[in-house]
Formats: C-alpha cells, structure tokens, sequence
C-alpha cells in the first residue's frame, strides 16, 4: 500500500543456525577423512600349520599303507585256513608218514639195534656155556640153538609190532589233530593281523591328538591377532558414526530476517525489528541440543 506516493517493501531471509552449520561441516570433514584412508590388508598368517607330531602322523600312516601292515599274517592265516579246509584221506596219510619218519628212525630202528645187539651177546654167551658143558651133541646143540633163535625171533616180531602199532597211533592223532591246529592258527595270525594295524593307529591318534591340540592353540592366536586388526582398521569408522549419531539428534534450526519498510517508518522502527532478531538468535544458541553436540565434539576432539 501507498501513501503519498510511498510504497511499503518487506523482505525476509532465513539462515541455518551457525553452530548446526558448524556441526555439519566438521562432520562432512571427518567423513572425508575417513573416506580417504586407504585399504589396509592384513599382512599375518590366517591359518596354522600342520604341527610336527601331525607330520609325523602322516608319514607313519604313509609307511603302513605302503608296507601293507598285517597283510602277511594275514595271508598265512588265509593259507592255514585253506589247507584245513582242502584236508583229505591223503593228506592224513602223508601227514601220518611224516610223523612216523622221525618215530621209525628215533624209537623203532634205535630199538631194533639194540634187541639184535643183545642177541648176539646172549647167543655168544649161551655157546660159550654149552661149549664148556658139553651138555649136547653137535645134533642136539644145534636143535637147541634153533629152538633159542625161534624165541628170540618171535620176540623181536612182537615188540616191533608193538613199536609200529604205538608209532601209528601217535603219528595218526597228530595227523588228525592238524586240521583243528591249522585253524587255530588261522584264527591267531588274523588276530595278530588286526593288533598290529590297532596298535599303529592307536600310536598315530595319540600324536594326532597332541598335534591337533597345538595347532588349535596357535589357531586361537591368529585368530585373536586378526580380531585385534580388524578393531583398529575399523576404529576411525567407529568414531565417525559416534559423531553422526550425535550430529543427527541436533535439530537444523533456521533463524529468518524480516525487513520491512513502511512509508514514513524511520530508524526507530528498524532498530526495533534487529532487536527482535537477536532475541530469537540468544533463545536458539541457550538450546539443549547445542549444549549436547558442543559435549560430543569435545569427546571426539574436534
């Protein structure tokens, strides 16, 4: 509206709150700081290494596998098993000749040497006794050395007899006792087959364990060396989203100038409206908000 050819303006500005303005370029700095820290990689070790008693665990199961532990008891118990299976009436009566060869040689033959040995003594002595007598004739002597003879002889037939029927009996219980032996050591060899690969892996779980427990340990301490990599990569971080979180609760005030030129208002008026402005400005600068965000700066240095 006019008066007297005067016209009456009003103009009015608004401006961020300068400490909120403050707070948002120290934290858009901070963030280009952060922002400009180049990648950092981890320079240690990740993963532990086999220990020396796993290696040796390795070589040793290495060594049996090839050496093909238990494998030959295993086979002669196979070949023991086999030959009770295949056993047959002639191969109990070769077994009963091979348990009487040493018997013939040992007890019957030893005997008979010894039973002709004694015959030519007695027969030596009882001439002599003749002789010196002179009981008989020639005729008569000579039916009596006949008739002596005959006794020695049938008792020479009956202890052979008797020998060879002992030697078979014996010879014929360990040739049918064979079979039952053969698979009794069948049964022992696959036994001692199977302690021998027990005992080599009882031995290598053992080291295993005692392994297996250092290289846990040494795990633990990689691991915690790259936990405490990753706390300080990530520690600038951390404290630029502190102080965005503090910045965020402060709330973007704005102040606004008014001006206003009435026709005929002088100095008084515009002086009344500055005043007015300052007011709101003191009010806003005394807020909580600001008093927070002035305490997180100082937290975080800046």
């Amino acid at each position: 509206m006019s008066k007297g050819g005067q016209t009456a303006t009003q103009q009015t500005t608004q401006q961020l709150n300068p400490f909120v303005q403050d707070l948002l370029t120290r934290g858009f700095s901070a963030a280009q700081n952060v922002a400009s820290i180049p990648y950092q990689a981890y320079q240690g070790p990740r993963i532990a290494q086999f220990r020396p008693e796993e290696q040796q665990v390795f070589q040793m199961a290495r060594e049996a596998a090839t050496s093909r532990l238990g494998q030959p008891q295993l086979g002669q118990a196979l070949s023991a098993a086999q030959q009770a299976a295949g056993y047959s009436p002639a191969t109990f009566q070769q077994n009963v000749q091979g348990f009487m060869s040493p018997y013939q040689e040992s007890v019957v033959d030893a005997t008979m040497r010894r039973l002709a040995q004694s015959r030519a003594e007695r027969d030596a002595a009882t001439k002599a006794s003749l002789a010196a007598s002179r009981a008989f004739g020639n005729e008569r002597r000579g039916v009596y050395e006949a008739q002596l003879a005959s006794e020695q002889d049938l008792n020479t037939a009956q202890t052979l007899a008797n020998l060879y029927q002992q030697g078979y009996g014996q010879a014929a219980g360990l040739a049918s006792a064979l079979p039952a032996q053969q698979l009794a050591a069948s049964g022992q060899l696959a036994g001692l087959s199977n302690q021998m690969i027990s005992q080599e892996q009882a031995r290598q779980q053992m080291l295993m364990g005692a392994g297996q427990q250092q290289r846990q340990m040494a795990q633990q301490n990689l691991d915690l060396a790259y936990q405490d990599f990753l706390a300080q990569r990530g520690y600038p971080r951390e404290q630029l989203q502190i102080l965005q979180s503090g910045i965020s609760g402060v709330p973007a005030t704005t102040s606004s100038t008014t001006t206003a030129t009435q026709p005929g208002q002088g100095f008084l008026g515009t002086a009344g409206d500055i005043l007015g402005i300052a007011g709101a400005a003191k009010s806003l600068f005394s807020s909580p908000q600001q008093q927070a965000a002035t305490g997180i700066l100082k937290l975080l240095g800046l």
